[in-house]
């Protein structure tokens, strides 16, 4: 039998592998650094151990308190989407854009044009484009049937000329129609066509404290459902806000600004969502920020739920709100005013004048009273006296409790609706002193204490004032005392009141004469002016 021959090739292809991979191993150094270079080995060992923080377990349990909260509470806020027409050029609005760096305070929601161009969120496109307009804000869900909570300033454009579409946290959306509006709140009700939805609970704001950690819930800058926390940062707060668009009431433009404040971040497009307690209550609608930029700069502010609770149910019932009045001006009471009334200390709500035919008026209340709290919550700013009352209706009765001449008192108010051409009643029951029928020795006398030039009236001056007696001020000194305190030319002054007691001014000379009497105290005025105001303005006095 013939043997095949052998052939050599395979065994030294072979043979050549073998010498090739040893000289790789001695190349890398040795088997265990192959193996690494390769990806085997020992891992890579990347970052420390986990740091032994004290009462860590507490911090866990926080935090999962938090997320709790969050995923709770999201469900009940919405967004809203409102189409608007363009602006014929680029302005400040009602969006995130710039503002009037005089004031700022500011109602607000997120504006951007409906080809999403515009990071600025003030509806301006940077491309030159000035398509279609939308407006996004926030709502608050308050029923399971679809009603819900927001701004006016939100919804006011909506309410006239459609186009409101509601987004739910699951990605359904609805359109959505204007139930009410209460431009004096900044408050609006908006309704959608659903049922089984995720309504919020609604807390109670006065039991609202400084330093509660609050979550604020809403859509700032087109970030849906977004969630801030952060504490209360002050309550009862008065704003200055811009008199613009339809966020202020057309007639005398009165408003309620009784906020909550907040340090919770929130931005445009978070107007009418909710700031919410850590038990899951909703405590505030989110409406205005304090910024220079239109962003936020550390400071927000929500309308107490205790107010929007009684706005809502009269929207809901009657499409507008039956809110009553007590019938007066009034403004709180500073160090000086307190010292002149005769209180111990600056508090309550002063009187500046009662409308005639009010409630105030057939209730007895006069000019120079003191409002020192409301069904027994106490008042110590005008806005305050004003956030209570609100909480009542046209026919409801309430008790203030007052201070006039040195003594406290009681007295029930029955409130009445507000008429906007109720005309001011000049008239008080001060008491008065006309016995002395002095002659003048002076027409005219500077007191540079103070800051002011009186003289006597003429004739015509005392039939134009509407009085038969009094000083006219022909002069105030900018940087004086009379005019930080709101004294003014071509007014009339006709009474001066020191503690409890009130005497009329017939002349110059009596005027001097009285001064010299109250040197060293606080005393008030009853000033007229030419447009026939009368208001009331305390000042004091120096020693010498």
């Amino acid at each position: 039998m013939q043997m095949k021959k052998l052939t050599v090739r395979p065994f030294m292809m072979v043979a050549f592998g073998v010498l090739m991979g040893l000289g790789i191993v001695v190349a890398f150094g040795g088997v265990s650094k192959l193996n690494l270079a390769f990806g085997a080995g020992d891992p890579v060992q990347l970052g420390g151990p986990t740091p032994n923080v004290p009462d860590a377990s507490a911090l866990q349990n926080m935090n999962t308190a938090f997320r709790a909260l969050s995923k709770a509470i999201q469900p009940s806020v919405v967004s809203i989407h409102i189409k608007t027409e363009a602006p014929k050029k680029k302005s400040s609005g009602n969006g995130g854009g710039q503002m009037d760096p005089s004031n700022p305070f500011k109602f607000f929601f997120h504006n951007f044009p409906g080809q999403g161009d515009d990071d600025e969120g003030d509806g301006f496109d940077p491309f030159g484009q000035q398509g279609p307009q939308e407006g996004l804000g926030s709502g608050v869900i308050i029923t399971s049937d679809g009603y819900i909570l927001t701004n006016n300033h939100v919804v006011a454009d909506a309410a006239k000329k459609g186009g409101l579409t509601i987004k739910l946290t699951d990605k359904r959306t609805f359109d959505g129609r204007v139930v009410g509006t209460d431009p004096t709140t900044d408050l609006a009700v908006v309704k959608i066509d659903a049922t089984g939805l995720t309504a919020a609970a609604l807390g109670n704001s006065d039991d609202v404290q400084v330093g509660d950690w609050v979550l604020a819930v809403g859509n700032p800058l087109g970030l849906e459902s977004t969630v801030t926390k952060g504490i209360v940062s002050s309550l009862g707060r008065q704003l200055d806000l811009p008199q613009e668009g339809a966020s202020r009431s057309s007639k005398g433009n009165y408003s309620i600004t009784n906020f909550i404040q907040t340090d919770a971040a929130i931005n445009p497009g978070n107007s009418g969502g909710g700031l919410f307690n850590v038990k899951g209550q909703v405590v505030g609608i989110n409406a205005a920020i304090a910024t220079r930029t239109g962003m936020f700069a550390g400071y927000g502010f929500a309308i107490p739920v205790n107010l929007a609770k009684t706005v809502a149910i009269d929207l809901i019932r009657n499409g507008k709100v039956n809110r009553g009045y007590i019938g007066v001006t009034i403004k709180g009471v500073d160090a000086t005013e307190a010292e002149a009334l005769g209180l111990s200390s600056p508090r309550g709500v002063r009187i500046e004048d009662v409308v005639k035919g009010g409630a105030g008026e057939a209730a007895g209340l006069k000019q120079n009273d003191v409002i020192l709290s409301v069904d027994g919550q106490e008042v110590g700013e005008a806005n305050q006296l004003q956030g209570q009352i609100a909480l009542h209706h046209a026919g409801d009765n309430v008790k203030l409790h007052m201070w006039r001449d040195g003594k406290e008192f009681d007295v029930n108010v029955k409130l009445k609706p507000r008429t906007e051409d109720l005309a001011s009643n000049d008239k008080n029951n001060d008491n008065t002193d006309d016995n002395d029928a002095a002659v003048p020795e002076k027409t005219s006398a500077t007191f540079d204490d103070i800051g002011m030039t009186v003289r006597n009236l003429t004739s015509n001056e005392k039939e134009k004032f509407g009085t038969d007696g009094g000083v006219f001020i022909s002069r105030i000194d900018p940087a004086s005392e009379a005019y930080d305190r709101g004294l003014g030319t071509n007014a009339v002054i006709t009474k001066l009141r020191v503690k409890t007691t009130t005497t009329s001014i017939k002349n110059v000379n009596d005027f001097e004469k009285l001064l010299k009497g109250c040197k060293g105290l606080a005393v008030g005025l009853t000033v007229k002016t030419a447009a026939g105001d009368s208001r009331w303005i305390s000042i004091k006095l120096p020693n010498d």
